[in-house]
């Protein structure tokens, strides 16, 4: 490790125990530390638990529970429902932390798209029923996922399918849109950053204030260069700020599980509440998953995951394994269907697109009041990494929903918009029809990029 990892390594360290103290002081101050988890809030969670994971009932009405076995061995846990039928379109739905399948509900509960989809909501390795990795690797958890839509989209006639992301289930969305979107006529991503971007302005930012900060050694009484510098790094600095909370999961193993589970699970809860889940204990349910009452059936390390810490060691691996940045080794099966797409795109050395660019049409969507994700750092320069339309078909929007947070397809209006981006992609709406539907119940969303 150079003197600059040694030095990021300290930082983030000094940083992440600064920020599990303030939420431990958080927490405390909530009572969460000493009320006790009374008789009947015990009932309600097992019974909750019972309602969401027990195999032999309907997870939601006309949904069933199923299970994919990879070629690696990896199970995951799945729901199913809708128009299953061979010729119908595919939607498949990816949640983000601490979540699982349940915090689609809401989508996969709509009639409208219910009647005109086959709607699949998978849980992530890690989550809720799903299988872990030892090690939660870029090449692991695409990979992983990437076969499962594949052995998904087999069963289907239709070749439709759109693709429905939220939080880390959006950076994978960012990733499988870039690296093998050919296999998406859309993917819809909730709340997120895309990486190549997320490093383009970083880089941009560093490189512009550090060539002040020279250019001011050489002038010291020139103080503007000073004040361009700091306006250089304020989105990043304003990003850092908002991504505080990742600090705590890049902490050691032992410090690190705790902001998931002290408390009586305060964190969740807390995410529960910016959620505006109606249900405090059935969303604890979701992000808890089975319990040894329902384990029969799922994979084994549902077992194991009883224990608190294995269960928040597969969920924050995501923060801790590069998932986000890291080289994906495709399979070879992978890399043959990547190469064809490429071929039958007519792609060319001349033609070849910027690194990270969608090949697929995409609509990204994030909450105004989101205080995860600062909108200059994440999203300036977007537009660059954009499928091109062809004419007035598959053209990709970016577009913010003022009035939501970073579960925009919980509470109203966010999740009824979303509902509507979700039809209209269904009904190969696009442009102002589009737009239009949005509006209805949303009539203060803003389409800010548009290509």
């Amino acid at each position: 490790m150079g003197l600059a990892g040694f030095a990021l390594a300290v930082a983030t360290t000094i940083v992440g125990v600064a920020s599990l103290n303030l939420m431990i002081l958080a927490a405390a101050s909530s009572g969460s530390f000493i009320k006790p988890v009374g008789r009947k809030k015990k009932e309600a969670r097992l019974q909750a638990r019972s309602e969401l994971w027990d195999l032999s009932l309907q997870p939601l009405p006309g949904f069933m529970h199923k299970f994919y076995e990879a070629e690696d061995g990896i199970n995951l846990h799945y729901v199913e429902g809708g128009d299953t039928s061979p010729g119908s379109p595919l939607i498949v739905f990816i949640h983000g932390f601490p979540d699982s399948w349940f915090i689609w509900h809401h989508q996969l509960a709509s009639p409208s798209i219910q009647q005109k989809a086959h709607l699949i909501a998978v849980d992530m390795p890690g989550y809720g029923g799903s299988d872990c990795f030892p090690v939660a690797s870029p090449t692991a958890i695409l990979t992983s996922l990437t076969t499962f839509i594949l052995a998904m989209k087999e069963k289907k006639t239709n070749e439709s399918c759109i693709l429905v992301t939220h939080d880390w289930g959006s950076v994978v969305g960012f990733r499988l849109a870039s690296e093998v979107g050919f296999l998406f006529s859309r993917c819809i991503i909730l709340n997120a950053i895309h990486p190549p971007l997320a490093i383009e302005n970083m880089t941009r930012a560093t490189s512009s204030a550090s060539r002040m900060l020279q250019t001011y050694m050489r002038n010291p009484t020139n103080l503007a260069l000073i004040r361009s510098a700091f306006r250089s790094m304020k989105p990043f600095l304003t990003q850092m700020v908002c991504s505080y909370y990742i600090s705590v999961f890049l902490l050691p193993l032992p410090l690190a599980r705790q902001l998931y589970k002290m408390g009586d699970f305060w964190f969740p809860r807390l995410c529960s509440k910016l959620a505006k889940v109606r249900n405090e204990e059935i969303y604890l349910a979701s992000v808890l998953g089975p319990s040894k009452a329902e384990a029969d059936g799922y994979p084994s390390s549902i077992l194991t995951r009883q224990n608190v810490n294995k269960r928040a060691d597969g969920m924050i691996a995501y923060y801790r394994d590069n998932l986000a940045f890291g080289k994906w080794s495709k399979p070879e099966s992978l890399q043959l269907l990547t190469a064809a797409s490429e071929t039958s795109g007519g792609f060319t050395g001349l033609l070849e697109p910027k690194k990270g660019s969608f090949r697929c049409p995409v609509t990204i969507v994030y909450g105004g009041r989101d205080s995860a994700f600062h909108r200059r750092f994440c999203y300036e320069g977007l537009e660059e990494y954009l499928y091109p339309s062809k004419g007035d078909v598959g053209k990709s929007y970016l577009v913010c929903f003022p009035r939501a947070g970073h579960w925009p397809m919980v509470p109203s209006p966010g999740r009824e918009s979303v509902e509507m981006l979700i039809e209209s992609a269904l009904d190969g709406l696009d442009g102002e029809q589009m737009k239009e539907r949005v509006w209805l119940v949303d009539k203060d969303a803003k389409f800010e990029v548009e290509k």
